[in-house]
């Protein structure tokens, strides 16, 4: 894939982790580091993690998997990139 296919998927998937309103939450992200790891004790991201942050247009805060199409935000949506 193009770098104009990825944007035009992320903008149909209208997913926070795109979204120029949202603004990450690392301290809550990083909250739930233990319930990611392996046992070594090493921190892993899978990729069904939940990220964390708070969405400043709709001034709330927000959870999403990073990816995943989110039919709740087709209305909020807008691309950190336009």
């Amino acid at each position: 894939m193009d770098k104009e296919s990825i944007i035009l998927l992320q903008k149909i998937d209208c997913n926070c982790n795109d979204c120029k309103f949202m603004i990450r939450d690392f301290d809550k992200y990083k909250s739930f580091d233990n319930l990611y790891t392996n046992e070594r004790g090493q921190v892993t991201s899978p990729s069904h993690r939940i990220n964390y942050g708070y969405c400043s247009k709709l001034d709330k805060p927000v959870s999403f998997i990073a990816n995943v199409c989110q039919l709740e935000t087709q209305s909020c949506f807008e691309h950190r990139k336009n």
